[in-house]
């Protein structure tokens, strides 16, 4: 606790320590001190949370930041979960969420809803269809 100032963290660093000791623990006897033996191996748990916590931070600080949105850019986004919420089903707007906004591909998708990749993009194809004829504009019976 004392190192990595997070309460959590040591006891999940503690568990580990003690796992990493009796999967090593033929190395024990081999050890004139077997308490510092144990806290060799805390510190070096200890350290290596400590440096993936400052990998961890110098990465995020490498991400750009997300811009601020217009009353514009709230209105649209308003409007757009409106329609797919009017005009999809659950199913339909999970898979262009995983595919648009998460960025999975079509393999991926199958392998996590359990289709064919080939299935998924048919299922996309109809989606996307479904939305650019929702979002069209109407004619009416002056137009034609």
């Amino acid at each position: 606790m004392q190192m990595v100032r997070d309460r959590s963290l040591a006891e999940d660093l503690l568990q580990d320590t003690f796992h990493d000791a009796f999967r090593a623990r033929s190395q024990l006897p081999a050890s004139s001190n077997p308490e510092a033996w144990l806290f060799g191996i805390a510190r070096n748990r200890a350290l290596g949370a400590l440096r993936r916590r400052r990998r961890s931070a110098v990465a995020l600080a490498r991400l750009p930041r997300p811009r601020e949105r217009s009353e514009r850019d709230a209105q649209e986004l308003v409007a757009l979960r409106d329609l797919l919420e009017r005009h999809l089903d659950p199913d339909e707007r999970a898979l262009l969420l995983l595919r648009y906004l998460h960025g999975f591909d079509a393999a991926e998708l199958a392998e996590i809803i359990g289709l064919t990749p080939e299935a998924v993009r048919q299922r996309l194809s109809r989606s996307r269809g479904k939305l650019i004829a929702a979002s069209a504009p109407q004619s009416t019976n002056e137009e034609r």
